[in-house]
């Protein structure tokens, strides 16, 4: 039996099956099955609910599965090809990172579960990162850290400077029924209809939802930035994955 606590003082919560597999030790799916069979421990107590909602910093047991703790730490970056979905499997046999991700795990000798750091949606293509550092990689994702995640937006029409001042002021938008302010952090007019911003909340299709509430859309998306780390730096072919420090991704 492994035992282990991640430590954070963020007061979130999320159902058990997430927070198994965001902390690296399994898919969703997986999660689901070792909750179900009775093998995972909250805080000293079993859960049999997969969906069961508990604190994102709880103490969790996992029967005869190995500690992320006890194997190394690798991080690593792929240019995500366009058309491809950030998840393990789909039910549709569509296109994963995944499928793309496996053969540079072949090569490098990794057999640790590498998962990826925040998701792009199916049409975005650019800089995603893969670890098995579940703490780095909640601190990354965590909005209350501030880190930076840069796109560069291609326009289905021309965008004027003026057009552009009510996302530099922020603009409401809804998740779920509950409302919040995307602002981006920074926001550059590259040419008539190409944009480049940073973010650092990371809601769900935020970039192209800001556009559309301007009247725009967005053609063509590429995260070119996550943290410090620039995709145009890495020489990376679409698809292609290589392993980076984790200190060359954020080391304020």
């Amino acid at each position: 039996m492994i035992s282990t606590r991640l430590d954070s003082n963020v007061p979130h919560r999320k159902s058990l099956n997430r927070l198994l597999s965001k902390r690296g030790y399994c898919s969703r799916q997986e999660a689901e099955r070792l909750i179900r069979e009775g093998k995972v421990r909250v805080n000293a107590q079993t859960i049999r609910n997969p969906f069961q909602v508990v604190p994102i910093d709880a103490h969790l047991e996992i029967a005869g599965e190995p500690t992320p703790s006890e194997k190394p730490l690798h991080y690593a970056a792929m240019n995500k090809r366009r058309g491809t979905l950030t998840t393990s499997s789909d039910e549709h046999a569509r296109k994963t990172v995944y499928d793309d991700l496996r053969p540079f795990l072949t090569q490098t000798g990794i057999t640790e579960r590498l998962f990826a750091v925040g998701r792009l949606d199916k049409d975005t293509d650019g800089l995603l990162l893969f670890t098995n550092d579940s703490a780095f990689a909640d601190f990354l994702t965590n909005p209350d850290n501030h880190i930076p995640k840069t796109y560069r937006a291609r326009l289905a029409r021309p965008v004027s400077d003026s057009e552009l001042e009510p996302l530099r002021n922020g603009i409401t938008l809804e998740v779920r029924g509950n409302e919040y302010l995307a602002k981006p952090s920074s926001l550059v007019r590259l040419s008539p209809r190409l944009v480049e911003l940073a973010l650092t909340e990371g809601k769900n299709r935020e970039v192209r939802r800001l556009f559309d509430a301007i009247g725009n859309k967005v053609e063509r998306l590429t995260r070119i930035k996550f943290g410090n780390l620039v995709l145009s730096e890495l020489n990376l072919e679409a698809g292609e994955t290589r392993f980076v420090q984790k200190e060359d991704i954020w080391n304020h």
